[in-house]
């Protein structure tokens, strides 16, 4: 499925979690995760009508998701069935297990070598020498991070977690130049929707991406690709499913190793 109708299809499933059951933004969610392939069809009155509210609620409602108003949203809904037919095409067949097992192998051996370099060490010490540390990642991705997050408190480190444009926002008044902000951005979609706010952003910032896009350069310090360019065996899905967890795990781990030796010491 297109990138962008995935962070889109993301942002909306993290304001249905969100919200209580019956208010405006837990029903327009609820109808635009359960319409998502007819959205392109409609109007802004028919979603109004169809859900008793007005308007200016369906406007207030595209505006969270990063849009001008629901013309602009429902452009974003055009080549769904598009998408729907890769998933099948990847998902189907008898052949599906092996393929999976195969791409699998493929992605956790090629990440195992990335991850394992002098650069990826100084991203532990960074960790534990900055004041604070923040983690920033689409919502698709935070649950992931969240778990992560809950391992390192118990070991003494306290991990800010953002997954929307609000809550950066929020967090900017207490960063400073000692702050580390790590940015997880598999596809790139996320990392470009907050480009802007990040360049005035003070402290050390690193993203971990598939995408290479030269205009991140002048945004991040230090930028991790996932795989190396030019490779497109591994289906991007597994990232957000397998992949993820694997690297945090990784970190997880060296961090420990790190704070551990500290101590021998």
């Amino acid at each position: 499925m297109n990138n962008e109708r995935l962070s889109l299809l993301s942002n909306i499933a993290h304001i249905f979690n969100e919200n209580q059951i019956g208010s405006a933004d837990y029903e327009l969610a609820k109808f635009f995760l359960k319409n998502y392939a007819n959205i392109s069809k409609m109007n802004i009155n028919n979603v109004a009508d169809q859900n008793h509210v007005s308007r200016a609620t369906v406007r207030r409602f595209c505006d969270q998701l990063g849009y001008a108003n629901f013309k602009e949203l429902k452009a974003h809904f055009g080549d769904f069935n598009e998408g729907i037919e890769k998933y099948r095409h990847f998902y189907s067949g008898c052949t599906f297990r092996s393929n999976l097992v195969v791409q699998l192998n493929l992605m956790m051996d090629e990440l195992s070598k990335r991850m394992n370099t002098p650069e990826k060490n100084s991203i532990i010490r960074s960790m534990s020498e900055a004041d604070e540390v923040y983690i920033f990642a689409s919502s698709r991705v935070a649950t992931s991070v969240l778990a992560f997050q809950q391992e390192l408190v118990n070991f003494g480190l306290t991990i800010h977690l953002a997954d929307t444009q609000d809550d950066i926002e929020a967090f900017k008044p207490f960063l400073t130049t000692k702050s580390l902000i790590i940015v997880f951005s598999i596809t790139g979609v996320f990392a470009d929707s907050i480009r802007k706010t990040m360049v005035d952003i003070p402290g050390r910032k690193i993203l971990f991406t598939l995408q290479r896009n030269v205009t991140f350069n002048r945004t991040f310090d230090k930028i991790y690709h996932f795989r190396e360019q030019g490779n497109s065996k591994i289906n991007d899905q597994l990232y957000y499913t397998y992949g993820m967890n694997f690297i945090l795990d990784i970190l997880f781990k060296d961090y420990l190793d790190y704070i551990y030796k500290k101590e021998e010491k």
